[in-house]
C-alpha cells in the first residue's frame, strides 16, 4: 500500500509534467541553468559548498571528496512553464496614455534530463575522488505564436478577420560532459580541505525558423495579387571544452567555505542560415542561403559560497553564493555582472526538511538594426538592456529507504523589459503587394503601417514555474 509521503510525491510530479518552457527573447545565450542539483535548487541555487547531493560534483568538482558517502547517483530532470505576455501602449483619440494592451501572450513547456555519479575514497587524512556528470547547460527550445488581424470593429461580438499567422519555433541545448578529480586533506576532526578540477565537453544543436503565413481569407481578399510569405531558419551546432576549478574548506564543525573559477570559452559555430521572401508584384524572391562559421563565447565566472550551521534543534543549514560573470569578455557593451543566490534548510519533522531560497541573475539581451551616421554612411547600431532575473524557490525531500531519497526544488521567476517587435508591422501593408491606393485587407484606411523600433517597443511581461526532482542513491 502506497504511503502518504509516495502519495504527496506522485502528485506532485504529476503536476510538473504539465509545466515548464523558456523565453523567446534570449536568442544568443539561450536559457542557463542554475543548478541541476535539486536540494540546492530549492535553496535559491545556492550550494558551492554541498556535501550532501551527488550533483553537487557539478556545481564544485571539490564537493566530489567534500562527499561523506563513498559511492553516490544521481538522476536529475527540471521542468519549467513559462509565460510571455507582450503588449503594446494603447491611448485614445487626444493621444492621451490609457494602458498596456497585450496583443500577444504564450505559454510553453519543455523538459531536460541529467545523470551524475561519482566514487570517493579516504586514506586517513587524504582523500581522491573520480566523478562525472551529463546535464544541459543551457536550453534554447521556446515557441512564438502570434495572430495577426485587422482593424475592423468587434460589433456583434465577432472577432476581426485573421491576416496572418506568425511563429518562432526554436530547439536545442547546449550540453556538458564533465569528468571530475578532486583530492582532499584533513588537517584535523573539524578542518577539511579539498581540491576539484573540472574538463567538460561542451557540444549542441540548435535550431530556429521564424516565419510569416498568410491566411485563406487574406489571400482571397486580394484577389489574382501574390501576398509573400517569409522563412528564416538559423541551424548550428556548438562545440568545444571548458575548464573549471574549486575549491572547498570545512573549517569548524558549523562553517564552510567554497570557490570556483571557470574559464571563459569559445566553442565553435557551425551551421547555416536560410532567409527567402517569396517574389511579389514586380519584386523578385529575396533569398539567401549561406553557411555560418564563427566563435561563440561564453564568459569567465568566478564564484564564492559558505555554509553555516548554527546550534538549534531543527538543525538548519544556511548556504549563500555570489558569482562574478565577465560578460565584457563576450562584448564591449556588455558591463559584467554579480549574481546573488541564498537559501536556507530547516529539518522540520520526521526528517523531512523545509528548504526556502531567492536568487538574483542578471542577462543581457542584445539587438541590432541598420542605420546612418552624421555623414550618412550605413552603421549597425546596437542596443543593450540588461535584465533582472528574481526567482524564489522552495522544496524538500522524501526518504524512500535508508540511501535512497528523493529531492524536490520549486521555482518562481518573474521579469519584465522591453524589446523590440519581432515582426515588423509594415509587412503586412497590402498596397505594397497590390499597388492599390487603399488597402483590401484593413477597413481603416487612415492607419499608417510601419515597423516599431526601440522609440515604441513591446513591453514584455514574463514568469516561469519550474520544478526541479532528482533520485538520489548514496552507499
Amino acid at each position: 500500500m502506497l504511503s502518504h509521503k509516495t502519495i504527496i510525491l506522485l502528485t506532485l510530479l504529476i503536476f510538473a509534467s504539465v509545466l515548464s518552457a523558456w523565453s523567446i527573447t534570449d536568442t544568443y545565450f539561450g536559457n542557463p541553468y542554475s543548478t541541476f542539483d535539486a536540494r540546492s535548487f530549492a535553496m535559491g541555487g545556492a550550494g558551492l559548498f554541498n556535501s550532501k547531493g551527488a550533483f553537487g560534483i557539478a556545481d564544485n568538482p571539490a564537493n566530489l571528496t567534500l562527499m561523506k558517502k563513498t559511492l553516490g547517483v544521481s538522476a536529475n530532470t527540471y521542468l519549467n512553464r513559462n509565460e510571455d505576455n507582450r503588449s503594446i501602449p494603447l491611448y485614445n483619440s487626444f493621444d492621451n496614455y490609457i494602458d498596456d494592451s497585450v496583443y500577444s501572450s504564450n505559454i510553453n513547456t519543455f523538459d531536460n534530463y541529467a545523470p551524475a555519479g561519482f566514487y570517493a575514497h579516504r586514506f586517513n587524512k587524504w582523500g581522491v575522488g573520480l566523478g562525472a556528470y551529463y546535464k544541459p547547460v543551457s536550453s534554447f527550445d521556446a515557441n512564438y505564436y502570434e495572430e495577426v488581424r485587422n482593424n475592423r470593429n468587434t460589433d456583434n461580438d465577432v472577432y476581426p478577420e485573421k491576416i496572418a499567422i506568425n511563429e518562432i519555433e526554436s530547439e536545442g541545448t547546449l550540453n556538458k560532459t564533465g569528468i571530475v578529480v578532486s583530492g582532499a586533506y584533513g588537517l584535523s576532526d573539524l578542518i577539511d580541505l579539498n581540491l576539484g578540477f573540472e574538463y567538460g565537453i561542451l557540444a549542441g544543436d540548435v535550431k530556429r525558423e521564424k516565419s510569416i503565413r498568410w491566411t485563406d481569407w487574406a489571400i482571397t481578399q486580394v484577389g489574382t495579387y501574390h501576398l509573400p510569405e517569409l522563412t528564416e531558419i538559423e541551424d548550428y551546432e556548438l562545440s568545444g571544452d571548458q575548464f573549471k576549478i574549486g575549491a572547498s574548506a570545512l573549517l569548524s564543525k558549523r562553517f564552510g567555505l567554497a570557490a570556483t573559477f571557470t574559464a571563459g570559452t569559445t566553442l565553435d559555430k557551425k551551421g547555416s542560415y536560410y532567409y527567402k521572401r517569396d517574389a511579389y508584384r514586380n519584386t523578385a524572391v529575396d533569398s539567401i542561403n549561406t553557411a555560418i562559421k564563427e566563435d561563440y563565447k561564453l564568459p569567465t565566472q568566478i564564484r564564492f559560497g559558505f555554509v553555516y550551521t548554527p546550534r538549534n534543534v531543527i538543525r538548519t543549514e544556511f548556504n549563500m553564493d555570489i558569482e562574478y560573470v565577465a560578460y565584457s569578455e563576450i562584448h564591449k557593451r556588455y558591463d559584467d555582472v554579480v549574481n546573488f543566490y541564498a537559501g536556507v534548510e530547516h529539518q522540520v519533522v520526521n526528517f523531512m526538511p523545509l528548504r526556502l531560497g531567492f536568487q538574483a541573475v542578471n542577462n543581457w539581451y542584445v539587438t541590432t538594426e541598420e542605420g546612418t551616421d552624421e555623414n550618412n554612411h550605413p552603421v549597425t547600431l546596437y542596443h543593450a538592456s540588461k535584465i533582472v532575473t528574481p526567482m524564489i524557490t522552495g522544496g524538500s525531500s522524501i526518504k524512500l529507504m535508508d540511501n535512497l531519497k528523493i529531492d524536490l526544488g520549486f521555482g518562481y521567476t518573474w521579469r519584465e523589459y522591453e524589446a523590440v517587435d519581432m515582426f515588423g508591422d509594415a509587412y503586412y501593408n497590402d498596397k505594397t503587394y497590390t499597388g492599390a491606393s487603399t488597402y483590401a485587407l484593413w477597413p481603416n484606411s487612415h492607419i499608417t503601417l510601419q515597423d516599431r523600433g526601440w522609440e515604441n517597443p513591446d513591453k514584455v511581461r514574463e514568469n516561469n514555474i519550474s520544478l526541479n526532482a532528482g533520485l538520489n542513491f548514496t552507499w
